[in-house]
């Protein structure tokens, strides 16, 4: 009975696809949530475990996948890249402007257009990351380098039409760019260091699991109330459909990279106040926008996972299916040994 109960976890992480990123993120939230200021305590306890952790952690990611990267797969990964960053686009404006014609500038249920625009023009990049990397290529990696632009206000001050929005700053695209762009250097010059490195981003995926958790407050949802979780679900359904579709129809490649994108990133949260401080008269809108928002990064960030699970299971990706026959050729065996000793 007790080997039974010690093996519920190896279990489970076998049945759930991007369990890595998954459990983690989820036993985060609900620790934290109980437990707020514990991962506040400071030292190397705050450093890795703490909401601040996402950003060192995702830049060592990028860095790890970089070294894998071969040069003559840049076209394909920037192929990837650039049909899921034009997908992601379309949708966040289409919707955005069609909820801007229905219910104009008051919007509906107190869910504003900059809301929506701002809700539906980002991805919380490490759960792409988390979800390529255990199941994904190198290449879903390098198509990073342009997906990396939904992070900023920038898609969004491009959505709303604001003036000089079409001008991104170079030097903060490139200091997001810079880690993956070293390890493509050194991965290239140097074969020894891509072999040095290998599997280096898989083995950070539950550490960026806790760090996201430690970032999602949920009381947050319930101060935004309906209006944030609707505006969550909206950015989720619709990004979903569409990215997934997108690299399914055109990419013609398993939909689980477009469905790690549908989700709200924790940076949009300041991407209202960033676009009030650009366009006049939406100072009063960006504050409220910025809690709904807060409120869709939580729900995205729990679905999010979960429909690319459910696009693994269907579809499949490079690594999924011999990950799933090594750990079932693993548990038989392990069975047949359990057998063996009681014969």
């Amino acid at each position: 009975m007790t080997h039974i109960w010690r093996d519920i976890p190896c279990m489970m992480f076998r049945k759930i696809p991007a369990a890595a990123m998954i459990i983690p993120m989820f036993l985060s939230v609900i620790f934290n949530y109980f437990f707020p200021d514990f991962v506040k305590m400071g030292s190397l306890t705050t450093a890795i475990f703490s909401k601040s952790a996402v950003v060192p952690l995702t830049a060592a990611v990028l860095f790890f996948a970089g070294t894998q990267l071969k040069v003559n797969e840049a076209p394909a990964a920037l192929k990837r890249g650039g049909v899921l960053l034009l997908a992601k686009f379309a949708v966040g404006y289409a919707v955005g402007t069609l909820f801007s014609m229905t219910f104009g500038p008051i919007g509906f249920l107190g869910i504003s257009t900059l809301a929506v625009f701002t809700a539906l023009l980002s991805s919380n990049g490490s759960i792409y990351l988390a979800i390529v990397g255990e199941y994904g290529d190198d290449k879903d990696f390098g198509a990073y380098s342009l997906l990396s632009i939904k992070d900023g206000p920038f898609l969004t001050m491009l959505a709303l039409g604001a003036s000089g929005a079409s001008n991104i700053p170079v030097m903060a695209l490139f200091a997001t760019l810079f880690p993956m762009i070293l390890g493509i250097v050194l991965g290239n010059l140097y074969p020894g260091i891509r072999n040095y490195f290998k599997g280096g981003a898989r083995l950070l995926i539950p550490l960026i699991g806790i760090s996201v958790g430690s970032s999602l407050n949920l009381s947050m949802m319930f101060q935004a109330g309906l209006s944030g979780v609707v505006l969550g679900i909206i950015a989720f359904v619709a990004g979903g459909i569409i990215l997934i579709g997108a690299d399914k129809l055109i990419l013609r490649r398993p939909g689980y990279a477009g469905a790690s994108l549908a989700s709200v990133a924790g940076s949009a949260v300041a991407t209202p106040t960033i676009v009030a401080g650009v366009v006049p008269g939406l100072e009063e809108a960006a504050a409220l926008a910025s809690v709904q928002v807060a409120a869709a990064v939580i729900v995205t960030a729990i679905l999010c996972p979960m429909l690319s699970s459910w696009a693994l299971k269907k579809w499949g990706a490079p690594r999924y299916g011999i990950k799933k026959e090594t750990t079932e050729a693993a548990a038989e065996s392990k069975v047949n040994a359990t057998v063996k000793s009681h014969v």
